[in-house]
């Protein structure tokens, strides 16, 4: 080399091949070449074309964009062969020197296989395990700190903030979380170069390293895995403040504030709506001792009442509503409280006070204080009332309550009956102006110790007194125990004299005012009278489904009450069966009644209805009628259903035959014409005898389906006076085989089971003895 600036070995092998280059080149001057590791510089210009990118930049910056370049094999530039300076720069696909090539010009060839070992060379040295593994605890340590402040300080403040701020100015719990980050983000400013200060100084520092081995990916990658197993730990520990922060306090005060906001705005609304002149929501304290005013209207104060006296008393102990015409007729009436009520100068005359109940029981009470314009609130206040206290309810309780728990809140407040000795309503004026009187009037009539009105309780099933007249506790009789329990359970008067076996012990209640809410009826209470003689009547609906019962207690002069005294009792008791049943029972047993005298009539009438067929029937008698196998004691008390039926209704019968014609019934009671007749109730009578003409109308839909078709269905019912009457057998007639004329000679009808009952009733000897005849009124185009 003619000039060299560096002291670079050249082999002999790399001269020759320099030397042919050159001479192939065919110079004057000779050639002038310099090598620096895989580039080899000549002077000399490569040929033109082969060009891969043109570009100005220095020689030392061509080399580097060689070595990236695919396919370059070298690269040539107008300059000389050592120059710094950018030129412009061609690089070639292939190597070579142009012959007689212009002067100035240097060629740049590039050997890759000799770049391999030159890179191989300039490979840094990895770290060691031990130098990676300092690398990952030294980086994990400060961010273990800095997690674990950032987690600590964000969930205090947090809760602070929202148990505090958030009440205050409702403001979300994301509002919350966000100041509280923010907070733990400045104190995590100052305290992250503490904690890797701290790191250092117990010997965790980052290990000696030179800058290439920590640029390593090696390094990196455990580096950063430190740092997220680091900031991981420290956030897990950070939430260590939560097993001991109540998380659901914020959360329930703004819930609280919500409510407080809503019953405000509820009392206000009810005022209006309901016309009183004031308003307040009672909740019971914790020991259930006093009511507190959680909301007023405007024109009273916050106050208590005792939980144990007073009028409110009752709906917390009963659960029952209050509705109070004229709280100065009543014995609680205190002038020096509802004169001047907490000290707000308003008299109080009428109250309406409803429970209302959470967690199955009341936990307070809606009280309502003088109706504006009407003596008293009406029921329709009272089902308004029920209603917004049913929504109450569910306020009260938790916002994630299941469905189940909402409706059954809301069925219990709806259910919600007024208290007998305090309510109030028309309905109850009613049993004041009405029931007492009548039932004093029963007792003097019949000369009798005592009288008392019981209701059936079909939930309970029990009785349980209404109106009492005479030295009797309220009290309790189940269905079918003592001469009450009897006359409801068989549907029939009972008389039982001096000595009988239904003069049975009642339960009787604590007096009123004593018992507590969730104290059950007791037995053993003291009676004030021993019984002596009971009459008991029982109360019917149009339906002939018992409503309650009517008992004397004790004949004065006598061992038993006469047959004046029940034909008087029976009378009496028509009229408030009318009463208890509700103000369309009249018009409804004057339908009923209607019906029957239609039947009887168009029985003995050849015209019948003008329906296309007619069928007469005769029931007769019945021998040796079942009775259920669970109740082998227990006569029946039969009554026959007849209807005319397309195609036999007892071949390829599917079950719940009993609950389709109870259904079908209640729907024909509405008709004028019935497309069930039923025949009379025969009480406990296993061997009825009815003699009994009944006639059967065909329904206006099958009056064009041939007589072939045509069955009469029979259905033998047992008669239950409180719940739906039990199916027990039946028969199929066709029309086809009766006479048209007369009736015929009695037929002895078997009976069947009906389907899914069967085994139920023992059918072995039952029979059913009827005449039938059909008639048919000719129709156009038939």
């Amino acid at each position: 080399a003619r000039r060299c600036r560096s002291s670079v070995a050249f082999s002999e092998v790399d001269l020759r091949q320099a030397w042919q280059n050159a001479a192939s080149a065919g110079g004057d001057e000779g050639v002038s070449l310099l090598m620096r590791g895989p580039f080899t510089m000549v002077r000399g210009k490569m040929p033109a074309g082969g060009d891969i990118l043109v570009a100005t930049m220095s020689p030392a910056d061509a080399r580097e964009r060689a070595r990236d370049l695919p396919g370059c094999c070298g690269f040539t530039y107008k300059g000389d062969i050592d120059t710094d300076e950018e030129i412009e720069v061609f690089f070639k696909s292939q190597w070579g020197l142009a012959r007689d090539g212009p002067a100035g010009w240097t060629a740049v060839h590039f050997d890759r296989s000799k770049d391999v070992g030159e890179r191989l060379r300039k490979v840094v040295a990895p770290p060691t395990s031990a130098q990676l593994k300092m690398t990952m605890l030294s980086a994990a340590l400060p961010f273990v700190g800095f997690g674990f402040l950032d987690n600590f300080i964000m969930i205090i403040f947090g809760e602070l903030i929202d148990s505090t701020l958030c009440v205050t100015f409702s403001l979300s719990t994301m509002a919350a979380a966000a100041i509280g980050n923010t907070v733990s983000d400045v104190a995590g400013i100052f305290s992250g170069g503490a904690v890797e200060h701290l790191a250092i100084k117990l010997g965790y520092g980052e290990p000696k390293m030179d800058e290439k081995q920590r640029e390593l990916p090696v390094t990196k990658f455990w580096q950063y895995a430190g740092q997220v197993m680091g900031i991981v730990s420290g956030c897990m520990l950070g939430c260590c403040p939560l097993l001991w922060i109540d998380s659901k306090a914020g959360e329930l005060l703004k819930r609280d504030k919500e409510k407080e906001e809503i019953f405000k705005t509820v009392t206000n609304k009810v005022r209006h709506i309901l016309q009183a002149e004031a308003a307040a929501l009672l909740l019971l304290d914790k020991d259930r001792r006093f009511l507190r005013s959680t909301c007023t209207t405007e024109n009273l104060p916050p106050f208590k009442l005792a939980a144990n006296a007073g009028f409110v008393s009752t709906v917390v102990r009963s659960g029952h509503f209050v509705n109070i015409a004229d709280v100065r007729d009543e014995k609680l009436y205190d002038a020096t409280i509802h004169d001047n009520f907490v000290g707000t100068g308003m008299a109080v005359s009428s109250i309406l006070c409803m429970p209302i109940y959470f967690e199955g029981e009341v936990q307070g009470t809606m009280l309502l204080f003088n109706k504006q314009g009407e003596s008293t609130f009406t029921p329709q206040d009272e089902d308004v009332l029920s209603a917004i206290c049913s929504h109450i309810s569910v306020e009260l309780g938790d916002s994630r309550a299941t469905f189940e728990d909402v409706i059954e809140t809301c069925e219990k407040s709806m259910k919600k009956t007024g208290a007998q000795e305090w309510s109030m309503s028309s309905a109850s004026q009613r049993r004041v102006v009405l029931y007492v009187p009548a039932l004093e009037g029963i007792r003097q009539v019949v000369d009798a110790e005592s009288a008392a009105l019981l209701l059936y309780n079909r939930e309970a099933h029990v009785l349980e007194s209404e109106v009492i007249d005479g030295p009797l506790l309220p009290h309790r009789i189940p269905v079918g125990r003592g001469a009450a329990g009897k006359a409801v359970l068989r549907g029939q008067t009972v008389n039982a004299p001096a000595g009988s076996h239904l003069l049975t012990q009642e339960q009787f209640f604590k007096p009123t005012g004593q018992r507590e809410a969730d104290q059950e009826p007791v037995q053993g209470e003291v009676m004030p009278l021993e019984l002596r003689s009971e009459l008991a009547i029982p109360l019917f609906n149009t339906c002939r489904k018992c409503l309650g019962v009517i008992r004397c207690i004790n004949k004065n002069e006598g061992t038993a009450f006469t047959d004046d005294d029940v034909r008087y009792v029976a009378e009496v008791a028509q009229h408030i069966e009318i009463m208890l049943e509700g103000p369309d029972a009249g018009l409804r047993r004057v339908l009923s009644l209607s019906r029957r005298q239609m039947q009887r009539t168009l029985a003995r009438s050849s015209e019948g209805s003008g329906q296309a067929y007619k069928v007469l029937t005769k029931l007769l008698w019945a021998e040796n009628l079942p009775v259920p196998e669970d109740l082998p004691d227990q006569k029946m008390d039969p009554y026959v259903t007849f209807s005319i039926t397309r195609g036999n209704p007892v071949v390829n019968q599917e079950p719940g035959l009993a609950m389709r014609v109870w259904k079908a019934r209640n729907q024909d009671r509405q008709q004028a014409a019935r497309r069930w007749a039923k025949s009379q109730t025969l009480l406990e009578d296993c061997n009825a005898r009815w003699d009994e003409t009944i006639n059967v109308y065909l329904d206006q839909r099958l009056e064009r389906v041939p007589i072939k078709e045509l069955y009469l269905h029979v259905l033998l019912w047992d008669y239950d006076a409180l719940e739906q009457d039990n199916l027990i057998a039946q028969a199929a007639v066709p029309l086809e085989s009766m006479p048209s004329s007369a009736l015929s000679d009695p037929h002895c009808l078997e009976l069947r089971p009906i389907v899914g009952q069967e085994g139920k009733y023992n059918l072995d000897g039952s029979k059913l003895w009827i005449s039938y005849a059909f008639s048919k009124r000719p129709q156009p185009g038939v």
